[in-house]
C-alpha cells in the first residue's frame, strides 16, 4: 500500500533561523512587530500568550490525528529519504522543527503557475506536504493549493496536517494519505509543535471538539512520545530562562579567560532540551568560524560511553557478551597464552583489571622526533592504509605492534586505576562478535537508527571541514592543526577508530545518547538494550571503585567529574580535549558540555582549575531542584 502524509498550514510566515551562536534554544521570530505576531492567535489562545504552560497545552489540545494508516507516525525512521512540499505562504516554522531531526530536501511552492514543478518531482521513500494560506488576516487554503494534492508523486509514505480552516476541505483529499493531522493554529509554536509530534519527540492526545467531515465529536487518535528529546522552552516546564542567564554569563568568562575559545552545552529536563546553546568560535583567531549548535567537536574519551559501551551493552542485554567471561575467551588471536586473557571484562571495563593508564605509543615511530619512513608515508597506498592526519599515513601492520606492547606489560594489582587501554581491547571484541568495525556498527545499529545527524567516527568521511571543530596545533607528533582528525595519538594510530577515542559529535546528539540511557535504553521507538541492562552497566561494580561499566559516578561523598549536586544514582564521562557528558535519572536531567580546551595546546587546563564545567552543572541543579525540589 502506498502511504502518504499530508500536512496543511493557513500562513505566510517569516521566521528567522533558530540556536545559531549563543541564541537560546529553540526561538523562532517573525520579521514582525510583536503586535502584529498575535493576528495569528485565536482570541481564546491570545488571552494565554502571557502563561507558556497554559498556551502549549491549548495547541497541543488542538492537534488532532484524523488518521494513521500502517502505524505511520510517528516517523521513528528517519533513514528513509524523504522530501517536504510547501504549497501556498511560508512554512518556515514547519520546516525548521523538522530539520530539528533529520534534513529533508525541502521545495517550497508559492503560486499557481509553479504547479508544472510539483509534476516534475521525483518519487521518494517518503513525502510530507504543507499547504499554507497568504497572510495572517486569512485562514483561508487557496483552491490551486488544494488542487495541486492529487497531483503529487506518490510514494512510499506520505502524510497530511492542516493548520487552519477546513471548510475547504473535502474528505476525498484525505483518501490517499495514510496519516492526517489538523492544527487549527498556524502560529509558529503550532508549527513546531506540529512538526515534533510527527517525528514522536511530543505526544499526539487532541480531540475535536465539534464533529467534522466524518469525524464525530471527541475523534483523534492518541499516540505517546516515542522516547526522542523534545525542544522547549524552560517556561514550558515551569522555569524562567531568564535564570539560564548565569549560565551564558560562566560559559562567555571561560571564553575571555582562555579556557577554550567555543564550547556547545545543551540542558534537558525530564526528556525536554531546554537550554541549547553555542559560545565563542573555532579558534582565539578574530576571524575564525562561530560554533553553531551544528558543530562538531572530538569529544575524546566520551568515546568510551558513546560507542564501546553503548554496544557492549546492546551485546549483553541480547546474551552475546558476558560480563563476567575471560578476555581470552573472546578475542584469543589477540592475548595469545598472556595474562592478558585471565582478564575479567568487568574488571575491565571498570577499569580494575591491572592495566596500565597510558602508553605513548607514538614516540616509537619518530625519526629524529618526525613521522617518516619507515612508519609513515604521505599518501595512502596498500601498506600505509591508516589515516594519522592531514596527509599523513601510517603502516596498517603497525596496530599488531601496539597491541604487542601493551601485552609486555605485567599487569598490576587489581584495584582502581583508570586505563585507556581497557578499551583497546573491547575494540577487537565489539568487532568480532558483530562482524563489523565499531564504526560501521555504531553508525547504522544507533546512530542512524535514533536518527542522529552529527556523530560518528571519521568526520571528514561525512562532513565538510568548516562544520568540525580543531582541536590542538600539535607538534610533538603529527607536527599540524588537528582538524577533524582525531585528537588521542593512539586512536590515530588505529586509523581513528577505537574504543576509548575517536568520535566527533556536537552537543545535541551526545544529549540524545544519554537520554537513551535515561530511558532504560529505549528511543525514538526502538528498543536497543534492556532495563536490567541499564542498571547493571550504571551502577558501581567494585569496592573503592565508583565506576561503573564503562560510565564514570559520582564520589562516595558528591561531586567528582560532575557537580556536588547531581545524584548518586547519575552517570556520565569526560573527555579530555574539554568535554563533559552526565545523565541523572533521579533527577530526569541531562547535561553536555562540549568545548576545545586542547586549542591550541593541550597543556591549558584553564577549564579543569576553573570548574567551569561542573560549575555550571551547578547552576542548572540549582534551577531545577527549585522547580522540583532536590
Amino acid at each position: 500500500m502506498v502511504k502518504y502524509v499530508l500536512l496543511f498550514g493557513i500562513g505566510a510566515i517569516t521566521v528567522m533561523g533558530c540556536v545559531v551562536n549563543s541564541v537560546t534554544n529553540r526561538q523562532t521570530t517573525f520579521n514582525e512587530k510583536p503586535a502584529e505576531q498575535n493576528r495569528w492567535l485565536t482570541p481564546a489562545l491570545l488571552a494565554l500568550q502571557n502563561q507558556p504552560q497554559k498556551l502549549t497545552a491549548q495547541l497541543d489540545s488542538n492537534t488532532v490525528c484524523f488518521k494513521n494508516e500502517g502505524a505511520t507516525l510517528p516517523l521513528n525512521n528517519l533513514q528513509s529519504s524523504t522530501s517536504v512540499i510547501t504549497l501556498g505562504g511560508n512554512s518556515d516554522a514547519f520546516v525548521e522543527g523538522l530539520k530539528l531531526f533529520f534534513q529533508p530536501s525541502v521545495a517550497y511552492i508559492y503560486a499557481e503557475q509553479a504547479l508544472e514543478e510539483v509534476e516534475k518531482m521525483k518519487t521518494v521513500e517518503r513525502c510530507i506536504v504543507s499547504v499554507h494560506a497568504a497572510g495572517p488576516n486569512s485562514t483561508e487554503l487557496s483552491d490551486w493549493s488544494l488542487k495541486t494534492l492529487a497531483n503529487i508523486p506518490k510514494s512510499e509514505e506520505m502524510v497530511l496536517v492542516i493548520f487552519g480552516d477546513l471548510r475547504k476541505i473535502k474528505q476525498a483529499y484525505l483518501e490517499r494519505f495514510d496519516a492526517v493531522l489538523w492544527v487549527p493554529e498556524n502560529h509558529p509554536e503550532a508549527q513546531n509543535r506540529c512538526a515534533q509530534k510527527l517525528l514522536g519527540a511530543l505526544p499526539l492526545a487532541g480531540g475535536l471538539d465539534k464533529k467534522i467531515l466524518d469525524f464525530e465529536v471527541g475523534h483523534g487518535i492518541s499516540l505517546p512520545s516515542n522516547g526522542r528529546l523534545s525542544f522547549e522552552t524552560p517556561e514550558a516546564l515551569g522555569m524562567e530562562s531568564k535564570r539560564f542567564e548565569k549560565i551564558d554569563q560562566m560559559a562567555l568568562n571561560g571564553i575571555s579567560a582562555g579556557a577554550y575559545p567555543g564550547c556547545q552545552i545543551v540542558v534537558a529536563v525530564k526528556g525536554k532540551v531546554i537550554y541549547r546553546k553555542s559560545f565563542g568560535c573555532y579558534t582565539y583567531d578574530k576571524a575564525s568560524t562561530k560554533v553553531s549548535d551544528n558543530s562538531l567537536y572530538d569529544i575524546a574519551s566520551i568515546t568510551k560511553i558513546a560507542a564501546s559501551t553503548l554496544t557492549a551493552m546492546k551485546l549483553h542485554s541480547d546474551g552475546k557478551l558476558n560480563l563476567d567471561e575471560r578476555l581470552g575467551n573472546y578475542i584469543p588471536e589477540v592475548t595469545g597464552e598472556t595474562g592478558y586473557k585471565s582478564i575479567v571484562i568487568r574488571e575491565m571495563m571498570a577499569h580494575q583489571a591491572g592495566l596500565e593508564p597510558f602508553i605513548p605509543f607514538y614516540k616509537r615511530t619518530l625519526t629524529d622526533g618526525k613521522p617518516l619512513l619507515p612508519w609513515y608515508a604521505t599518501q595512502r597506498d596498500e601498506v600505509f592504509g591508516l589515516e594519522v592526519a592531514d596527509q599523513l599515513f601510517m603502516k596498517s601492520t603497525y596496530k599488531d605492534s601496539m597491541y604487542a606492547r601493551i601485552l609486555r606489560n605485567p599487569l598490576k594489582e587489581k584495584k582502581y586505576v583508570y586505563s585507556d587501554l581497557c578499551y583497546y581491547f573491547m575494540q577487537p571484541i565489539v568487532e568480532k562478535l558483530t562482524g563489523q568495525s565499531l564504526d560501521a556498527y555504531v553508525r547504522s545499529t544507533f546512530y542512524q537508527a535514533m536518527g542522529l545527524q552529527y556523530i560518528g567516527y571519521k568526520p571528514l568521511t561525512h562532513f565538510a571541514k568548516e562544520q568540525i571543530v580543531p582541536t590542538e596545533n600539535e607538534n610533538y607528533f603529527r607536527k599540524q592543526l588537528l582538524w577533524g582528525h582525531v585528537h588521542d595519538p593512539g586512536a590515530a594510530m588505529l586509523g581513528g577508530v577505537a574504543g576509548h577515542a575517536g568520535l566527533f559529535s556536537n552537543a545535541t546528539d551526545l544529549a540524545s545518547i544519554m537520554q537513551l540511557f535515561l530511558n532504560k535504553g529505549s528511543y525514538a521507538g526502538q528498543t536497543f538494550f534492556n532495563e536490567s541492562t541499564v542498571k547493571e552497566f550504571t551502577k558501581a561494580q567494585f569496592a573503592g571503585n565508583k565506576r561503573g561499566i564503562g560510565f564514570d559516578r559520582p564520589s562516595a561523598n558528591g561531586g567528582g567529574t560532575c557537580d556536588e549536586l547531581v545524584s548518586q544514582q547519575s552517570f556520565g564521562h569526560s573527555g579530555f580535549t574539554g568535554t563533559l557528558a552526565w545523565a541523572d535519572p533521579k533527577n530526569e536531567v541531562v547535561f553536555v558540555f562540549l568545548s576545545n580546551r586542547v586549542h591550541p595546546s593541550q597543556d591549558n587546563w584553564k577549564l579543569r582549575d576553573m570548574g567551569i564545567r561542573t560549575n555550571i552543572q551547578h547552576v542548572v541543579y540549582e534551577i531545577v531542584n527549585a522547580r522540583f525540589g532536590s
